[in-house]
Order: C-alpha cells, then structure tokens, then sequence
C-alpha cells in the first residue's frame, strides 16, 4: 500500500517540476517581448498557455 503513495508524491514532483519549468519559460518569454507588449498576467497566461505541455481539458487531448 505504500507504492501507491510513493506514486503519488512522484507524479506530484513531476507535475510540479513540469509546472514550474512552464512558468519560468512564460516569464522569459514575457520579458524578452515586452518592447512589443506591456508585461501584465495577461501576457503571463498567453505565454504560459503556449509553453504548457500537459493537457489542461479533456479537448485538448485530441487536438
């Protein structure tokens, strides 16, 4: 029963990592561009939805 938790907290730290890669990545991208556009959350979420690799909804799964 304790694989199942070490499962767990593994796919947990890989999420994480993948999530915080992604973010690090949507700020490098929002700050090499911000002579083109202002850097708000908004241009944070556009740069982040472009880096993400992990399917957020089910539709993108098929995409």
């Amino acid at each position: 029963m304790l694989y199942l938790l070490y499962i767990f907290v593994g796919l947990l730290i890989i999420l994480g990592v993948n999530l915080m890669i992604t973010g690090l990545l949507a700020v490098h991208d929002m700050y090499t561009r911000r002579d083109e556009e202002e850097p708000t959350f908004d241009t944070f979420k556009k740069y982040f939805a472009k880096n993400n690799n992990i399917p957020i909804k089910m539709s993108d799964l098929f995409n």
